[in-house]
This record gives C-alpha cells, structure tokens and sequence, in this order.
C-alpha cells in the first residue's frame, strides 16, 4: 500500500476555511474567555465579546482589539464563529436554544467547551438541520449528536493534565487558606468573591441573608459595644451576603453571639489571629 497517496487522496475530507478575517464572538469573558479572545486575535480573526458581569481583573486582562457588545443578539448576528466560557447557573441555563438560535448568522459555528447545561442539545440538532448552524463543537457527547455529520464531540479533557491536576490541587488548598486566615472567598459555588486586605487590627467574617438593612445592624451592634470599625466590605450573591469587617480590638465571645442574635444572620466567624 502507498501509505503517502492514500493519504493525500483523504485530504478532501479535511477541507475547510481559513479564519483569518472572520469573526469569532466570545461569550464570557473571564480567564477562559480572553485568552481564547488573545489567540483569536493572534490569528488574524476580528473578536467581539459579551460579558454582562466582567470583573475590574478581567477587563484588565482583555485585549483592547476585542469589541464588546452589548447585548447577546448583536453578539449572534455579527459572528461568523461563536465559542461560549459561562458558567452553569440559572441566568445561563439554556441560553443557547431555539430562540436565540433563530438570531444567529446563516452558517455559524458553535463551540462549546463550557457547560453542557447551556445549550439545548435539540435545538442544536435542529438548527443544523436547518442550516443555521454549520458545525457544532462540543467536549459533551450526547446521544442526539451521536452520528450528525456536522456535529463533532468529543472527550471533556478539561482537567486532564497531570500539570493540571497539580494545580487545581494547589488552587484549592491556596484559596481554603486565604479563607481560614483572612475570609476572602474566591471561586465559590454560592458565595461572592470578596477579598479584603490585611490591616492592622482584628477581623471577622461574617454571612447573613441578603436583605436591606442587615449591615447597618451589624454596624450598629459592634457601636453599642464601642468597638470601632477600621475596614470593611460587603458583597452580596443572589440571596447570600458576605461581610468582612476589620475592628481595633479582639472581639470576646458575647460580641460574637451578639452578632449572630441579629434574625438575618447565618454565620459568625472571628479569624484566629491578628491581621499583621
């Protein structure tokens, strides 16, 4: 068997289309979501995003070449690819499915690498079908794209590395540490990011329900005991509120308890030791 010319008589089925000129949208914007922006760029593609709660950091992070958009249809109907870097939650739960797809570009290419939750498989297969999608991508295999010829899966290798392995592990243990010395909480399921830096004094963290008027009566328990405030933040999630709160002097167990007696409050936590 000439090896070479059987080979060189399969490249047909490879043929595609360059992506220099074209135009991917990107539709999240965090850490994922600009470096796919970054090389995108760096491959001659023009890049616009959509990101409806990008952080200070990730904005400083994302190329100035990328044009945020302001909406999701104006995303939809000026890409030529579209690649999606959310997370499962209800606000994103679906967002890809029969309705949006109908403002897609005739032809768009749709890469998901994300969450499986956030696309409707069926509504995929159908705007396929129907030519309003040319391929789908996809790292979660499911039944209903098994054997579509322009629906390409396969395996979620998103942790797949021993490098990364290595470090989701060093991640975690780092971030648990930064909660247990100081409360700051990064990459929570269901509590906010907050970070507060360290000041002179002592700290405590506290989570309580998020509805109006719990932080005026966390600050008006720590004044009727003269306890003076030198920082604080608060940050909230859906119906969880975070507190951090650094104060002059240690505080004793009935200012704890005090704190806790307050009807919106879930949790009380002083930090182990002084922040130096």
């Amino acid at each position: 068997i000439d090896v070479h010319a059987k080979v060189e008589l399969e490249k047909k089925r490879f043929s595609g289309r360059e992506l220099t000129g074209r135009t991917l949208g990107v539709v999240g914007l965090g850490s994922v979501g600009s470096l796919v922006a970054k090389a995108a760029l760096d491959l001659g593609m023009d890049v616009v995003g959509y990101d409806p709660a990008l952080s200070i950091d990730a904005a400083w992070r994302l190329p100035s070449q990328v044009v945020r958009m302001e909406n999701l249809p104006s995303l939809f109907s000026r890409s030529e690819l579209i690649s999606l870097h959310v997370p499962a939650n209800p606000e994103t739960r679906s967002m890809i499915n029969a309705e949006t797809l109908a403002s897609f570009r005739p032809g768009t290419a749709l890469l998901n690498f994300a969450r499986e939750e956030i696309v409707d498989v069926p509504a995929v297969v159908n705007a396929l079908d129907e030519g309003i999608l040319s391929y789908y991508f996809t790292d979660f295999p499911n039944s209903l794209l098994s054997g579509h010829e322009r629906a390409h899966a396969m395996p979620h290798l998103g942790a797949s590395t021993t490098e990364a392995e290595e470090k989701c592990a060093v991640m975690a243990a780092s971030q648990l540490d930064t909660f247990l010395q100081f409360g700051n909480i990064e990459n929570s399921v269901n509590f906010p990011t907050i970070s507060l830096e360290p000041s002179e004094g002592y700290r405590i963290g506290i989570s309580n329900r998020n509805v109006a008027g719990s932080l005026g009566g966390l600050l008006s328990v720590l004044a009727d005991r003269q306890i003076n405030v030198i920082d604080l933040i608060n940050k909230s999630r859906g119906e969880i509120a975070y507190n951090l709160i650094d104060i002059a002097e240690p505080p004793n167990d009935q200012i704890l308890a005090d704190l806790l007696a307050i009807k919106t409050v879930i949790g009380v936590r002083a930090m182990a030791n002084e922040i130096t």
